[in-house]
């Protein structure tokens, strides 16, 4: 396989190897599908945490997910580790597109994206992205 598939689309923001755990499983022995939605979340608050912006809920400051969408191209089973990569691109005044590719080694196993809007978690309400994130996506 082409490694450059392996990158999801945009600029590169955070790469994490998760170990998978049995209880990760369905009962047809492959990942459950919701459970690649977590993968993609301890991606993303990975990055976020390590990028400076501490933890989530923590300040005033935050960001919510308004969707998300994978695309399973081929199983996963027990036992793995999958490699977590995230990358963002189209900025907007209070949101941007996080994608993500889950691979083992040099196999794609699902792609998938979600829209990443920052808000202020007192009101609840969008604010502009932070300017070191949006300077980071217009790379």
């Amino acid at each position: 396989m082409n490694t450059e598939n392996l990158q999801p689309e945009g600029v590169p923001l955070f790469s994490t190897d998760i170990v998978v755990k049995w209880g990760d499983m369905d009962a047809l022995g492959h990942v459950n599908n919701a459970q690649y939605f977590r993968y993609f979340e301890q991606a993303r608050l990975a990055w976020y945490h390590e990028s400076g912006f501490g933890v989530l809920g923590g300040t005033t400051d935050g960001f919510v997910i308004v969707n998300n969408y994978a695309e399973y191209l081929r199983s996963v089973t027990w036992p793995a580790t999958v490699t977590v990569r995230m990358a963002g691109h189209s900025p907007g005044r209070s949101s941007f597109m996080s994608t993500y590719t889950l691979c083992t080694g040099n196999e794609l196993f699902t792609t998938g994206y979600s829209k990443v809007v920052w808000v202020n978690t007192e009101t609840n309400t969008s604010i502009p992205l932070p300017p070191s994130v949006r300077e980071l996506l217009t790379q």
